[in-house]
């Protein structure tokens, strides 16, 4: 009874492996290719995103496969051996992509930060913005500021902290 459904179990888990497989080398690759400040340093070596991608997609494969067959061995050993190769590729998975993710969401609100507006100064009618985009020269924007008092209120209380 205990073979049958963990033979069931396994092409549930290939599929799993198979999509987690697909989606972090896509991210691995996203990686890689976001521009850096200093595109022209970047080195392309085993440690770049990518290859370390390629790399750890194949330790899994190896692991996956080894618990794959210790599992149709049907002995005690195997069995355990088996499903805790599999559970530890299976929650390894899980953390390479959320590393990956956090990685991606760091390069992208870091780029993103760099755009923001650097200073604002003006009267208390006119704000000018002077911003510090990331890959042009500055920009001066200049906006009137709304006659509503309640922002006007909200304005200069974000002002004095």
């Amino acid at each position: 009874m205990m073979n049958e459904i963990l033979l069931l179990l396994l092409p549930i888990v290939g599929v799993f492996a198979i999509g987690c497989s697909i989606a972090l080398l896509a991210l691995g690759k996203m990686i890689d290719r976001f521009p850096t400040d200093d595109e022209e340093k970047r080195e392309r070596s085993l440690a770049s995103p990518i290859e370390s991608t390629k790399i750890a997609v194949l330790i899994f494969w190896i692991v996956f496969i080894v618990g794959i067959w210790a599992l149709l061995q049907e002995t005690r050993f195997g069995l355990i051996l088996g499903i805790t190769a599999i559970f530890a590729v299976c929650l390894f998975m899980f953390t390479a992509l959320g590393f990956s993710f956090a990685v991606l969401s760091t390069m992208r609100s870091r780029s993103r930060h760099l755009e923001k507006p650097v200073m604002q100064v003006g009267t208390s009618d006119e704000i000018v913005t002077i911003s510090k985009p990331a890959y042009e020269r500055p920009a001066i924007v200049s906006r009137k500021r709304p006659n509503s008092f309640l922002t006007g209120m909200m304005l200069d209380v974000m002002k004095k902290e």
